[in-house]
């Protein structure tokens, strides 16, 4: 990959001696990563709770199979959204008031889901409140670990901040056997907006006001290149189909293992278990693409999603062994590669990091609302086995395309 320009961008004015911003970089990457996980944990919770829990819900507020589709469609729709103006907004704002906004976002919608949901209806509305949380989180974190993250360590750093999400579905199926089955679903959402709050507090009191507003963008918008745009949008084509299919994974893995026969704690532990695998396999690949000067990152962003492709039609055949170790395969490995595609994206994007990342993850969100809203409507009218096959389809078209884009020249830098 050329290296025009390092991945950070240009360096903030106040910190303009090289040696004194390095040497920042390499005290406060570490503190970053953590901040930026907790951040993205609040971000996933909403959304993993409700495909994790749903089946308890359903005993209290009557609402049939389609609006988990509905509900999980409603809360990536509007990380989109939100994601179209996240660039502008980090920059406008900060990157610490824009992670504390969407971390105080994600915690209304866990404690509104815990306490305010006289009816299916408002399961989309909190969904669609915890979405607006994701969209600023990713672009925010993102930024703030290109800026404080030594440029050898980017891959790794990406690799953990990604991981998050999956441990996001970690806790969500595990909330069912510790939580769900024995004080109730409520509890699940409400202890996770606790956990919001207590990130929201760590961010307030570890990073002074005005820290992070002195790395702002100025205030001002960093443009993207037309060749850079072509480089993005084809990457959002990737993002966007492989999203469908680990989406709709995700969201009905607990309710289609039951119906294969496994305990509802059982499959609420394997989602658990899906997760689990994909935080370690996210920071592993960093690690190996760090070492490897990101040279196959795309790459292996293509044969990991050709090998949850394979998991997936595992999933189609009708046997319980067949089933856990295809979703052990989508979930564990298929979803092991939003780290490197982040990791990438602030390679080419550089200052534009943020806005970048916003194009990048609106195919993200818009595959993980669409998977799971077609699964769910074609859920009462076509054999299961049909379905599961065509979202193994879709995540091996995704790695072909992957693998076309990683033979394509990435574009140089953007400079300010």
């Amino acid at each position: 990959m050329p290296s025009q320009r390092p991945a950070g961008g240009c360096v903030p004015a106040p910190l303009a001696d090289s040696r004194a911003y390095l040497m920042r970089r390499r005290e406060s990457g570490t503190g970053a990563v953590v901040l930026a996980v907790g951040a993205t944990i609040t971000g996933g919770l909403p959304v993993f709770l409700l495909g994790a829990l749903f089946v308890q819900i359903q005993g209290d507020i009557p609402a049939p199979q389609w609006v988990l589709g509905a509900a999980v469609a409603s809360y990536w729709g509007a990380a989109a959204v939100m994601s179209l103006m996240a660039g502008r907004v980090v920059s406008w704002l900060g990157i610490r008031s824009a992670t504390l906004f969407g971390v105080v976002i994600g915690a209304l919608s866990l404690i509104g889901g815990a306490f305010l949901v006289p009816s299916w209806v408002w399961l989309l509305v909190w969904a669609a409140v915890g979405g607006v949380c994701n969209g600023i989180s990713h672009p925010a974190a993102n930024q703030l670990i290109n800026l404080r993250v030594r440029r050898g360590m980017l891959a790794t750093a990406f690799g953990i901040k990604q991981s998050a999400i999956p441990f996001a579905a970690f806790l969500a199926g595990l909330a069912v056997p510790a939580l769900a089955l024995t004080l109730g679903w409520h509890w699940g959402f409400g202890l996770a907006g606790l956990f919001a709050l207590a990130v929201g507090a760590l961010f307030w009191w570890s990073v002074p006001r005005g820290e992070l507003a002195r790395l702002r963008l100025g205030g001002s918008h960093v443009p993207l290149t037309p060749p850079l745009m072509k480089y993005l949008l084809l990457m959002t084509s990737v993002t966007t189909l492989s999203a469908a299919a680990t989406g709709a994974v995700t969201a009905y893995a607990v309710i289609t293992g039951i119906e294969r026969g496994l305990p509802l704690a059982g499959a609420g532990i394997l989602l658990s278990v899906g997760g689990l695998l994909s935080v370690v396999v996210r920071v592993v690949v960093g690690r190996i693409a760090d070492r490897a000067n990101s040279t196959f990152a795309l790459a292996t962003v293509a044969v990991m999603m050709c090998i949850g492709g394979a998991g997936v039609l595992l999933m189609a055949v009708d046997t319980q062994w067949t089933f856990v170790a295809g979703m052990l395969l989508a979930l564990g490995i298929g979803w092991g590669w939003p780290g490197l595609t982040h990791f990438v994206v602030s390679r080419v994007a550089g200052p534009a990091t943020p806005s970048a990342t916003g194009i990048v993850q609106i195919g993200t969100y818009v595959g993980s609302g669409a998977g799971p809203l077609a699964f769910g409507l074609l859920y009462a009218a076509v054999p299961e086995m049909t379905l599961w096959i065509i979202v193994g389809a879709v995540q091996i078209l995704a790695g072909y395309i992957a693998f076309v884009l990683a033979r394509k020249t990435p574009p140089v830098v953007p400079v300010v």
